[in-house]
C-alpha cells in the first residue's frame, strides 16, 4: 500500500514501522506467512523465537522465553498455533493477548474462551494445559505482576484502552497427563 493511501489517517505508518522494529526494517519480513512458519518451526523444535528475539532487540529488552500455544479453533475445530512469549507466575504461565495494542483480541484468545483445552510446546516438550482469561479481581492482581516481567505491557494496555479494550491476560495451567491422547493430540 502506498503512503498516499494513508494520507487521511492520523497514523504515520513509516514511523510505526521504524518504532516497532527499532530501525531494523528486516524484522518486517518476519511478519509475513513464511516468517511466521519459520518461527513456529524454531519454537517447536528448538524452543527459540526469531520474531520474539527481534522485537526484544528492537525495544532494547532481553529475550523472553517463548512457547507455541496450540488451541482448538472455535469454528473449525482444527488445531491453531500461536507463538507467544510467556511469563511464569506462581505455578502457572501467563501469555498476553496484546495484539499490538490494537482494537481486537487475537484469535487464539477467542479460541481459548470457547474451549480452554490447549497444548504448549516449551523447549520441544509437548504439555497439555487449560487456559483461561483472567477477569475481575484476578486480572487486577495479575496485571502489575506481569507488567513487571513484560516491559511493554502497560504501553500496550494504554493503546488498547483507546479502543475500549483490556489486554487479555491468559493463565495457562499445566494439566496432569490423564490420558496419552490428551497430551499428544497436536
Amino acid at each position: 500500500m502506498s503512503d498516499d493511501a494513508h494520507k487521511g489517517s492520523d497514523v504515520d505508518f513509516r514511523e510505526v514501522v521504524r518504532w516497532s522494529t527499532g530501525g531494523n526494517r528486516w524484522l518486517m519480513a518476519l511478519r509475513g506467512r513464511p516468517g511466521k512458519a519459520l518461527d513456529r518451526f524454531l519454537v517447536r523444535w528448538f524452543g527459540w523465537s526469531l520474531i520474539t528475539w527481534g522485537y526484544a532487540k528492537a525495544a532494547g529488552n532481553p529475550y523472553q522465553p517463548t512457547l507455541l500455544l496450540q488451541t482448538i479453533g472455535r469454528r473449525s475445530g482444527l488445531i491453531r498455533p500461536a507463538v507467544l512469549p510467556y511469563y511464569p507466575v506462581d505455578d502457572d504461565l501467563v501469555v498476553c493477548g496484546s495484539n499490538g495494542g490494537g482494537p481486537k483480541d487475537p484469535m487464539w484468545v477467542h479460541n481459548l474462551r470457547s474451549d480452554g483445552h490447549c497444548w504448549l510446546r516449551i523447549k520441544g516438550r509437548l504439555l497439555a494445559a487449560d487456559g483461561r482469561v483472567a477477569v475481575g479481581e484476578e486480572r487486577e492482581q495479575l496485571f502489575p505482576v506481569v507488567a513487571t516481567l513484560h516491559p511493554g505491557l502497560q504501553r500496550y494496555q494504554d493503546k488498547a484502552s483507546t479502543y475500549g479494550r483490556d489486554v487479555p491476560l491468559v493463565v495457562l495451567a499445566l494439566r496432569q497427563r490423564s490420558t496419552e491422547r490428551d497430551s499428544t493430540r497436536p
